[in-house]
């Protein structure tokens, strides 16, 4: 898994491998990379790093191409995101994952990673989910699934944010986690811990965000997938990015 904390780099000198290694030699013409989705912006110290290295300014906007679409980026995303998370949870509270029983509720790449990791680690995973396709999946996995509205006990409820519009973070039952990439912010919810508040139904197990972020120190985890993401702005197809990550 990826170190848990790294200083920003100067210049981004020796940073952004991956970015790097796509470019080679070849020069970047100034341009502004705009990107859509769910993902949240890089914080200003960042985006003018990469000003002053490759002239390039990278921030979110409805109009540009969500990262998440991506089959290269997205690939990458779910696995460091899913380790992140787990990573997190540990951290953050007692509960032991082995023998634990995990739902995870939602759809896509991350829930799948998700529970590649958790089930690795020895947890029980119960998949939440409404989509057929992914309901499929799971079952040919044997990975036990139930349809989002059921209530079924568990020691942790994962929301990934994708197809799970009418389960909020903060009224799940029990103790939760918010695994979107922008985690809900209950900065005003009672706090017992650090990075866990109070819901009226359980507890809030708070996630990094798997970007840098304003103000903070970036971890490792967060500057990869930044990298990451700038270059799958840049890459001309999905083959590069990929070849870019794993050469």
């Amino acid at each position: 898994m990826p170190s848990s904390s790294s200083a920003l780099p100067a210049g981004l000198d020796g940073g952004f491998p991956i970015t790097r290694g796509l470019l080679g030699a070849r020069s970047v013409e100034p341009a502004v990379l705009t990107y859509g989705g769910a993902l949240p912006a890089l914080p200003s110290l960042l985006r003018a790093a990469l000003r002053e290295t490759w002239g390039i300014d990278v921030s979110p906007g409805a109009d540009g191409p969500d990262p998440l679409a991506s089959r290269a980026f997205g690939i990458l995303y779910a696995h460091v995101r899913a380790e992140q998370v787990v990573l997190a949870v540990s951290a953050r509270t007692n509960l032991t994952l082995a023998g634990s029983t995990v739902r995870i509720v939602g759809d896509g790449p991350l829930a799948t990673a998700l529970t590649t990791v958790l089930r690795r680690l020895g947890a029980a995973v119960v998949r939440a989910t409404d989509d057929p396709v992914e309901r499929l999946a799971a079952r040919l996995d044997g990975v036990r699934v139930e349809a989002v509205a059921d209530t079924g006990t568990a020691h942790l409820t994962l929301l990934t944010g994708v197809g799970h519009d009418g389960v909020a973070p903060t009224a799940a039952a029990g103790l939760v986690a918010d695994a979107s990439p922008r985690p809900v912010d209950a900065t005003d919810l009672p706090s017992p811990r650090p990075h866990v508040r109070t819901t009226p139904n359980g507890a809030l197990v708070e996630m990094p965000s798997p970007l840098p972020v304003e103000g903070e120190h970036p971890t490792a985890t967060q500057l990869h997938l930044a990298d990451a993401l700038v270059a799958t702005l840049i890459a001309d197809a999905e083959a590069d990015l990929a070849t870019a990550v794993t050469p």
